[in-house]
């Protein structure tokens, strides 16, 4: 079955290169500078891999049992990403913050080997679950993308590099749809359903950089030589889409349903900003 193209309303944005990092003004909408030129939004396949494919780097599921106050918890986790060649590309330090037992806020940290902290990723779940109003921002290059929830509908912005125009769009909020770390709480909420079916289920992946979303496929993965665990495979359902995008692979406790592992493209491109594929494992407190 080929992306569904969805229904969609665009906004014309003229823009010209920030001047600084772009910020929201007021809670909702982007302060951006403006000129008589209208600019689409790229359609570049290294975004669409490592914003879909990278994303899922949210690993807790469990309530912790420390850092609480009322109704309020707080757990810090970190994970561990190796490059192909086993070296480690970079790491990962999560906070996240959750109320009567879900998921509200998560920031994440990402150092590089030497310990430079070089991006940033904010997400917050309190307007829809999947579909997080997120900003994420690597320094490195002044790459940015990121959604705000609006009612109906999901307005994104992105950059590809310090050097491009900020674009923005606005896209109908649609049923299955997700984006950002809204995946893992897609995943962890689903898992019995996922791990006792072989059947494939579908979700629309939302990607900033592109402008729209892509339908994806999920289906179980084989894991009897490590019991405990729940594994699946999550890749484009287009054969076309396939072709040119990756597919990733995650593995989670079952009884905790705590993200232990993740393989695929990466959310951070390399040093020659073309898309790393990584191992990330994951430590979390005792």
């Amino acid at each position: 079955m080929n992306a569904l193209k969805p229904e969609r309303r665009r906004m014309k944005v003229t823009l010209s290169e920030p001047k600084q990092p772009l910020r929201v003004c007021c809670g909702s909408y982007f302060c951006m500078t403006t000129e008589d030129k209208t600019v689409p939004l790229p359609k570049m396949t290294k975004y669409l891999n490592a914003a879909t494919f990278g994303m899922l780097l949210l690993a807790d599921a469990v309530l912790p049992t420390w850092a609480t106050t009322s109704n309020r918890q707080e757990e810090v986790f970190q994970g561990v990403a190796r490059d192909e060649r086993g070296e480690i590309a970079y790491t990962e330090e999560h906070r996240m913050i959750y109320q009567d037992g879900r998921p509200q806020r998560n920031e994440t940290r990402y150092r590089d080997a030497q310990g430079q902290e070089i991006a940033v990723l904010n997400s917050n779940f309190t307007t829809h679950p999947y579909v997080p109003s997120y900003s994420f921002e690597d320094r490195r290059f002044g790459r940015q993308d990121g959604t705000f929830v609006d009612g109906a509908w999901v307005k994104i912005y992105g950059r590809a590099d310090q050097n491009a125009p900020v674009q923005q769009e606005r896209v109908r909020l649609e049923e299955n749809m997700v984006t950002g770390q809204g995946l893992h709480l897609y995943l962890r909420d689903h898992m019995e359903q996922l791990s006792k079916s072989d059947d494939i289920q579908q979700v629309r992946f939302l990607v900033p950089l592109e402008g729209r979303d892509f339908m994806f496929r999920i289906r179980r993965l084989d894991t009897a030589s490590e019991p405990g665990t729940v594994g699946l495979n999550i890749e484009a359902d287009s054969w076309l889409l396939r072709l040119v995008a990756p597919k990733l692979e995650v593995r989670y406790d079952r009884e905790t349903r705590r993200l232990l592992s993740y393989r695929g493209a990466s959310n951070l491109l390399n040093a020659d900003q073309d898309v790393q594929n990584v191992t990330i494992t994951y430590r979390y407190p005792n």
